[in-house]
C-alpha cells in the first residue's frame, strides 16, 4: 500500500470508528474527537484510550490501559490486525471500550 493510499484509508478507518462509537448509547457522555488524525477518547474514571496513524510503520497505534497494540492492514482479510496477536482492531477496542465503560460494547 502506497503512502497516500495507507493515510487515505487510516483516516476513514478512525473517522468510521469515531462515527461508530458516538452511535453507542453507553459511550455518549465520553470525551471523543480526532485532531490531526489522532482519535483520543477519555473516560470518567481517567481511562484514555489513543489511536493514531504510524505512516513510517504504516500501521494504526493503540494506546489503552491494557497497553500499546500495533494494527498493519490486512488487504486479504480487509482488516487491521494486531501485528503480535492477530486480534482485529475492532475486538480489541469492543474489548478495551467494554472494560472501560462497563457494559458490553460491539461496534
Amino acid at each position: 500500500m502506497s503512502e497516500t493510499s495507507f493515510s487515505l484509508h487510516a483516516e476513514q478507518t478512525l473517522e468510521g470508528l469515531l462515527e461508530r462509537m458516538s452511535e453507542i448509547d453507553a459511550l455518549a457522555d465520553l470525551d471523543m474527537d480526532i485532531i490531526d488524525g489522532v482519535l483520543t477518547l477519555e473516560f470518567d474514571n481517567g481511562g484514555t484510550v489513543i489511536l493514531n496513524r504510524q505512516e513510517a510503520a504504516s500501521q494504526i497505534w493503540l494506546a489503552s490501559p491494557e497497553g500499546p497494540a500495533h494494527f498493519g492492514y490486512d488487504a486479504d482479510q480487509d482488516e487491521w490486525l494486531n501485528d503480535r496477536t492477530g486480534e482485529t482492531l475492532t475486538d480489541t477496542l469492543n474489548r478495551v471500550l467494554s472494560a472501560g465503560c462497563g457494559e458490553p460494547i460491539g461496534l
